[in-house]
């Protein structure tokens, strides 16, 4: 073996933007795990020269997020040629785990640093010292893993090619950047414009209506909401924002513009106006005598399902528009011709058990108690979407199991250290017996047989063969290098919640497992096993915070 694969093994086959896209969150990922350790309340008060060190922490981190993300656009839209010459180079280059690794123990040593950083009075002198260090090493860190992921050569050709691009990006942060600041200041007269709509929108139906100006507050003898300055809709529509620029750049060769661009304010408008329904649903519903389903199931829910149904809406109509479409995009497939999206297959299962969730809680009352929804719909899918999988390996054996019961004692540790003891819910313990074993029953069987499959066919089946090559179908898993291996697992982690690091070293094992071996069968059976300890914790041995 050359000299050369002991230092560093191959790569995955992405080009500049992808690496740099890794590189982003990788650093993102950083800033959770050191958040823990700041002060941030004496940050915020800090005086002097900590004042100074804090404003630029705070701000230079916003700053460096928005020209990552404007370099990112700029570059997709404007697509350089020089910039498609160097993707070749950044094809070719490996990855070195050994950059990486020091990144790590760079990290380590920062978190001591960020902990002493405010919360001792210490002198000028003391203080600017302890900056120091810590910026050096942060610097360190971040040259770690930059050259972990492409020889610095190719980080400077990219500049280089990059050209006056950057300095289009730090414009457009500085300009983003305080735009966020000033929409700060929209909060409050948007609350108050949503207040006298809704108010609006309720007088015909509830004519004995409060309206409390003031405090933004509408109710009745039974029922009364206020709406506060986060439900004015303005986080709806940044994210509705988002969406539209999203999707109008991923798909700018198909849009006629600039009439396309009529899909922002479109979009805004509606999104906006469902928030107004939302809010008038919420008080109707809890004003017909479900306020606990109102206030923890609907209140919760409502938002992002009225989010997600105008994002697939605009899609779905803007994308059939002869109007919006360019006259050279691809037409509509004829009457029964249809195309098949293979990825649809590997997702579906999950998406719609995601779904099901949502629509299940949102008529709850803090307890989802039509989780039966999740399997019945999961299990449906699946049966529908099984012909598809069938050229992945369903096989498994002792090694799945082996590794389902490590990740259960790695869950179990995280869980005892992190998540405080929970006895049964109220709810589940009110039910009659027979209900309550068909909720436990479902729960069990969706945790054990229905959440696994759907789970790794989204992130081993789809996720970890993609980040290989955009015809996943054709990529063995046992094609699949570790670095998708990484970022499949953290994808698979975060959505986890207070639990999200065993989450990562759950999606690591079960890719690895699925890598080595070569069958998807053995993550599922893996998968399969750990929820199954966590069912018999929780039931057995009454560990309901696992649940």
């Amino acid at each position: 073996m050359t000299e050369s694969r002991v230092r560093s093994v191959p790569a995955l086959n992405l080009g500049f933007l992808a690496r740099f896209a890794l590189l982003a969150l990788v650093f993102s990922a950083d800033k959770l795990l050191l958040n823990p350790f700041v002060e941030f309340e004496r940050a915020h008060s800090a005086q002097g020269f900590g004042a100074v060190v804090q404003l630029i922490w705070h701000w230079g981190i916003r700053w460096l997020i928005a020209v990552a993300a404007a370099i990112t656009v700029f570059a997709l839209v404007r697509n350089p040629a020089q910039l498609r010459s160097i993707t070749v180079g950044f094809r070719k280059a490996e990855f070195r785990p050994a950059r990486m690794f020091f990144h790590l123990l760079l990290l380590a040593a920062l978190a001591p640093l960020c902990y002493l950083l405010f919360r001792s009075d210490t002198r000028l002198l003391a203080f600017a010292l302890l900056v120091f260090v810590t910026t050096l090493l942060a610097a360190a860190a971040v040259w770690a893993a930059a050259t972990a992921l492409a020889p610095v050569a190719l980080w400077l050709r990219a500049v280089q090619s990059l050209g006056v691009l950057w300095l289009y990006s730090a414009i457009a942060a500085i300009v983003g950047t305080c735009a966020w600041q000033l929409s700060l200041m929209l909060w409050k007269p948007t609350a108050g414009l949503t207040f006298a709509l809704v108010r609006m929108l309720l007088v015909p139906f509830l004519p004995g209506l409060r309206a409390d100006v003031a405090t933004r507050v509408l109710g009745t003898d039974l029922f009364a909401v206020q709406i506060d300055d986060f439900c004015s809709g303005l986080e709806g529509v940044g994210l509705m924002l988002a969406f539209c620029c999203a999707w109008l750049l991923y798909f700018r060769k198909e849009y006629a513009f600039p009439r396309s661009l009529l899909l922002i304010p479109a979009g805004l408008v509606i999104i906006f106006s469902l928030n107004v329904f939302r809010i008038a649903a919420l008080m109707l519903m809890g004003q017909a005598g479900h306020p606990a389903a109102a206030v923890y199931g609907f209140h919760s829910q409502a938002g992002w399902i009225t989010f997600n149904a105008a994002a697939f809406g605009l899609a779905y109509v803007s994308h059939r528009s002869a109007w919006l479409r360019q006259a050279h995009a691809n037409p509509r497939p004829a009457p029964g011709e249809g195309t098949e999206n293979p990825t649809a297959y590997f997702l579906l299962p999950l998406l719609t058990i995601l779904a099901a969730g949502v629509l299940a809680q949102a008529v709850s009352s803090g307890f989802e108690t039509l989780y039966p929804i999740r399997v019945i719909t999961g299990a449906a899918v699946l049966w529908l979407c099984r012909r598809r999988s069938t050229g992945l390996n369903w096989e498994f054996g002792w090694r799945g199991l082996s590794a389902g019961i490590l990740v259960f004692l790695i869950w179990d540790l995280a869980a005892y250290l992190t998540v405080p003891w929970a006895r049964m819910p109220s709810s589940l313990a009110a039910m009659s017996p027979g209900l309550r074993a068909v909720w436990i029953t479902s729960r069990i069987l969706g945790s054990v047989l229905i959440v696994p499959i759907a789970e790794e066919l989204a992130y081993r089946g789809y996720l970890m063969r993609r980040l290989m090559s955009r015809d996943f179908e054709s990529v063995s898993l046992r094609a699949v290098r570790w670095p998708a291996v990484i970022v499949s697992a953290i994808a698979f982690g975060l959505p986890h919640g207070v639990l999200w690091w065993p989450g990562i070293v759950a999606g690591v094992v079960f890719g690895v497992l699925a890598v080595r071996t070569g069958r998807i069968g053995e993550a599922v059976l893996a998968h399969a096993t750990t929820n199954f300890l966590i069912a018999v914790a929780v039931v057995y041995w009454d560990q309901w915070q696992l649940w």
